[in-house]
């Protein structure tokens, strides 16, 4: 039952994908790399799925995924202006999140393995970064806060990747516990999962053909 809960849940991605899909033409262009992340977690979602149905081990596909995902989230932190302090900040970040992978899947673990570490320290640095940006917002955005796609994303980000942390924590520790104990996490994210995709999808419904831009540090 708490599989199906959350296979059920997690598919909740697929509303912003198809709304992102629907607007993408009619979307600023700099939102753009938040779609593609959406479109890209949607597809490994359905592969997972897919592959989870033939008692497939799923490691490797969602290896890959954490690794897109952290770059295209950087690249949409940047169209906001976050790494504009240093011409080449956004490059540095970019070899630095390859470089991680690399050693995690590499030489600490292999790519069919979970990669905790690299998990938990991409996740660490999108909350500081999300966390940064609404921070911002709050104090410089002009207009209403509450139609600001890039409040709810950031908003949404804050919520997701903190829980991660701490379950990914608790698996890459061995931390002693019992089997429900982590079933209860798991389905506790699913329904973080759940309230993150419709702050998503929200947040892309708010996209207007030109935005606000956060202004450059």
């Amino acid at each position: 039952m708490n599989h199906l809960l959350i296979l059920t849940l997690s598919f909740s991605i697929l509303i912003p994908a198809i709304i992102g899909a629907v607007r993408i033409k009619k979307t600023d262009t700099t939102l753009h790399p938040f779609i593609f992340c959406i479109w890209v977690a949607a597809f490994n979602e359905m592969f997972s799925a897919i592959l989870t149905s033939f008692n497939i081990n799923t490691a490797f596909n969602n290896n890959i995924y954490v690794l897109a995902e952290a770059l295209l989230i950087g690249w949409q932190f940047r169209n906001w202006g976050l790494f504009g302090f240093y011409k080449h900040a956004f490059s540095f970040y970019i070899l630095l999140v390859i470089a991680g992978w690399l050693i995690e899947t590499s030489f600490l673990t292999e790519l069919h393995t979970i990669n905790s570490s690299f998990r938990i320290a991409c996740s660490f640095l999108i909350v500081l970064m999300s966390i940064h940006v609404n921070n911002k917002l709050i104090y410089h955005h002009r207009g209403r806060l509450l139609k600001s796609p890039a409040f709810f994303i950031g908003t949404g980000l804050i919520f997701y990747f903190t829980f991660k942390i701490f379950i990914e924590a608790f698996l890459l520790y061995g931390l002693e516990a019992s089997p429900g104990f982590y079933k209860s996490l798991f389905v506790i994210l699913a329904w973080i999962n759940l309230f993150t995709n419709l702050l998503f999808a929200y947040a892309i419904l708010c996209i207007p053909k030109k935005i606000y831009y956060i202004e450059p540090y």
